[in-house]
């Protein structure tokens, strides 16, 4: 259950951080917003790091892709997204990983 929780929260914060990118220059606090929601939501479903990646980071693309038009060459900022939000959310199952583990000696 957990998982299909972190996988709406995950596809809420996703549309919800490309419509914030459509209307902000503010790239310091969309980064910090991406890294640490896919870090949040992949340390609650370390299983589906890479769906949580995709889900938050994945409309910001799509999205400047629909505003800028294809004709134009997609900017570069939306592939930076992408790879920040795959960074957090591997941080999220990392430490979700490592917490599982007992470090009894």
């Amino acid at each position: 259950m957990k998982n299909v929780i972190a996988m709406v929260l995950a596809l809420a914060a996703g549309l919800l951080l490309a419509t914030y990118d459509l209307r902000t220059d503010d790239t310091g606090i969309e980064v910090g917003l991406l890294l640490i929601s896919s870090f949040a939501l992949a340390f609650i479903a370390p299983r589906w790091w890479w769906a949580i990646a995709l889900l938050v980071g994945g409309f910001i693309p799509i999205f400047e892709l629909t505003v800028q038009g294809l004709a134009s060459a997609p900017a570069p900022s939306g592939v930076v997204a992408l790879v920040f939000t795959f960074i957090g959310a591997l941080g999220g199952f990392a430490i979700a990983r490592a917490s599982r583990t007992s470090a009894a000696a």
